[in-house]
Parts: structure tokens; sequence; C-alpha cells
């Protein structure tokens, strides 16, 4: 999501399972993870659940195909013991905005799908964005109607309830994912309410379907058809300031919102972080609590997922991983590699030569000084720009991913990505992205 070159263009799963099969085991008796299966994601970008079983309008698509169901045409069925699988990723559930009864529609229909076409299915949970309300908005109660479950840009003063009231509202999450927008605001991801709210949508909308569906195919030896799930989507705290410098928001020239026309507020542009940190009891600002914060968070949402009986291997953290090949930033927007390791899910992070540039010998390590047992990551949110020149490349990129630790590559830019993005991945045959995947998923 980031869509950001970094610094000079700022507008621009494993499973540790069994094989079920002993006949594709001896046709594949090299996995080196006793059976882990390993999944590039063809990510549904823009895409609501009856889309992904809709007309197909990723760019070079063939039209004859479901966006699910071309992905059998193009890579061949799904081989249970194999060690490299291709799964669809969708959006969501959003944790935010949608209700119970809207995620567990998705949810289960994401299921229905997956079995249908034999493809497994990725869910990417939205835990801080509240970006759209395309995929549902019935969520009750409004988590942003509530300012001690928001973040602030400052400490209460006198006579104020929040800080910041005197502004006249809470400061919107403003995001640039090629542009300028906002959202309602941020979550204070401290705040004991928000995590009850966030916690009962999650278990309920969310949970209640998903485990019963898993279970459901692990009787039947398919448990592979869940890819996985990232839990949070990009999970940071919001930064505006100089310290920022991915944004580099400029008090002479504050962004302006691309659909509606407002511009960034004065009192908008700096730091955010202050409810968190008066929920425990600070009285200054304190990044380096703020990255406790975010980490304490996603393990929060990580162990309520492994708690309800999802393994380890498919819950993924996901946070930027921009400070592995820039060590000198500090900003909460870009926290430390390891706020998204804990003992109940992957360390997963966006990952992107051209929008989220990333060391992977600086995130292994950071990964490895958090967790020393921990020899996996995520790469939840990855593009194929920048490394789909040629087969060549394409392939080196799978071979540097899969052969550092990666359980999963995501390819965004699958689904209903504008033609005209850059992001945009080609579904042609011929592309030596596509290509590349095949010679990984062994396709034929």
């Amino acid at each position: 999501m980031l869509h950001i070159h970094f610094f000079v263009y700022a507008s621009m799963l494993s499973a540790s399972m069994l094989c079920a099969c002993a006949k594709d085991n001896e046709a594949n008796p090299d996995r080196p993870d006793g059976g882990a299966d390993r999944y590039v994601v063809f990510f549904l970008t823009n895409t609501d659940v009856e889309q992904a079983d809709g007309e197909n309008t990723g760019r070079d698509a063939n039209t004859a195909y479901t966006f699910v169901g071309e992905l059998p045409h193009l890579f061949g069925d799904i081989r249970p013991g194999a060690e490299y699988k291709y799964a669809f990723g969708l959006p969501g559930p959003m944790l935010l905005t949608q209700s119970v009864a809207e995620m567990q529609y998705q949810v289960n229909k994401a299921f229905d799908i997956a079995e249908k076409y034999g493809v497994p299915v990725y869910f990417q949970l939205d835990d801080i964005n509240n970006y759209t309300k395309e995929f549902g908005s019935g969520a009750n109660p409004k988590f942003f109607e509530h300012p001690e479950w928001c973040e602030w840009v400052s400490f209460p003063k006198p006579g104020e309830q929040w800080g910041g009231q005197s502004n006249g509202r809470l400061p919107y999450y403003w995001f640039n994912w090629g542009n300028w927008m906002h959202a309602d605001h941020f979550p204070n991801l401290a705040s004991p309410d928000f995590q009850a709210f966030v916690k009962e949508q999650l278990t309920q909308g969310v949970l209640s379907v998903l485990v019963s569906r898993y279970e459901a195919l692990k009787a039947v030896g398919k448990d592979y058809l869940f890819a996985g799930m990232a839990i949070g989507w990009e999970t940071h705290i919001p930064d505006y300031s100089a310290d920022n410098t991915i944004y580099n928001i400029q008090p002479d020239d504050l962004p302006v919102n691309q659909l509606l026309g407002d511009r960034m507020e004065p009192w908008e542009a700096g730091k955010l972080g202050y409810g968190a940190l008066h929920t425990l009891g600070y009285t200054t600002y304190d990044k380096e609590r703020l990255y406790r914060v975010i980490h304490d968070y996603s393990e929060f949402l990580a162990k309520v997922v492994y708690d309800a009986g999802i393994p380890r291997e498919k819950i993924f953290t996901h946070i930027v991983g921009i400070k592995s090949s820039h060590p000198e930033l500090s900003t909460t927007f870009a926290p430390p590699i390891w706020v998204a390791v804990n003992d109940y899910s992957i360390p997963g992070f966006s990952m992107s030569p051209v929008s989220c540039p990333y060391d992977l010998g600086t995130l292994k390590a950071e990964i490895a000084k958090a967790d020393p047992t921990q020899t996996r990551f995520g790469n939840v949110e990855g593009y194929s720009i920048g490394v789909d020149g040629s087969q060549e490349q394409a392939d080196a990129y799978f071979r540097d991913m899969f052969g550092n630790g990666a359980s999963v590559v995501a390819v965004f830019g699958w689904g209903r990505e504008p033609a005209t993005s850059a992001f945009a991945v080609s579904h042609s045959p011929a592309s030596p992205f596509v290509q590349a995947a095949k010679k990984w998923l062994k396709a034929p």
C-alpha cells in the first residue's frame, strides 16, 4: 500500500503441515521444511469477494476466465504435496468499517470460491486504515466517534477532554498511495476500549467462520486451501513531522486530498501518538514507547487468531520494511523491524525495490535479534514493478525471497488495479514475471 518512491518520488505461508499425499511427496522429495508450504499470492487489489469470481479486468487478462478461475489456467492445478503453491489474496475483512455480518459473508464466500476452483485463499485484514467503506460500512460502534479511541496531535491542555480539542475536530488520517487522501481518523492502538472493539470484530466477524471452514478443510486433507492471513496492514502510527522523510511534508505546501479537495491543516502536520501515550500515563512524547505500542497491538491481534486455533505459520504481522534498508529513519511511520516479531505469528513486511526498498540481510538479522528461533518472514505486500524486466530478473527475485526464508510472496496489483497504474501486474502468459512464477510453481 505504500506506493511511494522512497524519498525522491513521494507521489508515486506458510503452513507447518505434513503433506497429505504420499504420491506428491515422492514427486517432491527435496522439501527442506518437512512439508511446509510456501505461497505466491496473487493479490486482487481493489477487488471485493464478489468481483473475485466475476469479470476479469486485470491487465492483459484472459477475460474468458474470472479472476480466480484464470489462475489454474495460467499455473495448472494445485498439487497438494508441492512445496510452492499459488493463492488468491483479498483485501479485508476490514475490521474497522465492516459489520460482523459483512465480514462473515466475505470469509464464507471466499472459502466457497477457494473450494470451487481448488485455489487457496489469503486474507489481508485491515486493522488501522479505515480507508474505504467500499467493502462494507456497517461496523457498530464507529470507532472514530469516540475521541479516546482515536489518535491526537498533542496532550490535553487545561479545559480539554482530549488532546487537540481546541482545533475543533480530531486529526484526519492522511495517507499517500500514489495520491493524497484521508480517512476519518486514526485509532489509538493502546486504548483498551478500541482493542475490545477490534477483538470483537475479529472474533465474531472473521474467526467465527474462518476457524470452522479451516477445520472442515483439514478434515478432508485440504487445509492448504487456506494460505493464511495478514492480521495488520502496514501497522504504524502516523507521523507528518519533519522526522518522516518519506512523506517529506512541507509546511508551505501541505497535502491536498485528491477526492475532496480539502487541504491538511497546519496543526495536523505533526506527530500522532499522543492518544496512546496519554492512555499509558505518559506526559511527554516518547517515540520508543510508541514503537512498543505498535508491537504490542500487532502481538495482541496475532494472539487472538492463534488462540482461536490458527497455526502460527498462517498468521502474519505487517509493517513497512523500509527501515531494513534505511536504518537512519526515526519515525513511527516506518517502525523498527523488531515490532513485527512475536510468538504468535510470522513477521511480515511491505517489500518492493521501487516503492518500499528493503535489505534482506538486515531484515533477517533484525528478526533473529528479536527472536533467534524465527527463520521465516513474509513479503506480505510486494509488487512486480522493478523485478519484471526479464524472466531472469523475476526468477532472481523469487529466489532471493524464498531462498532467504520467505513463507509468502504477495503480488499486489493483480486484480482491479487500473490498467494505467505502474503497479498493475500483467496476466499475460508471456509476461516475464508470470513465466518466472510458473517456474517456481513447476507449472506445466
